[in-house]
């Protein structure tokens, strides 16, 4: 199995970020890579997206790029399944 580096997954998300939501709309992305419940391996996105300006996009702009990053993944041959977290700037710092 493929494994990417962090700091091309952030790219890739950045990338899919730019495409989904929006230029602009993300200010930062984490990336770890992990085991998932059931011990399959996984990477865990994390975007810090203003939610009060798009809060009612919030749950379509999650399931948007965690397709894209999937979608990625898989061009990659890559099997990770990849997890996603839109976090507002409080959320941000405690993260």
């Amino acid at each position: 199995m493929t494994e990417i580096a962090e700091s091309e997954l952030k790219e890739i998300g950045r990338e899919a970020a730019r495409l989904v939501a929006g230029l602009g709309t993300v200010e930062e992305v984490a990336v770890t890579v992990g085991l998932d419940s059931t011990d399959r391996p996984a990477y865990f996105f994390s975007f810090l997206i203003d939610r009060d300006r798009d809060r009612q996009r919030a749950g379509l702009t999650r399931t948007r790029l965690a397709q894209k990053l999937r979608d990625e993944l898989i061009a990659r041959n890559d099997a990770h399944y990849s997890f996603v977290r839109i976090l507002s700037r409080a959320d941000w710092g405690k993260a």
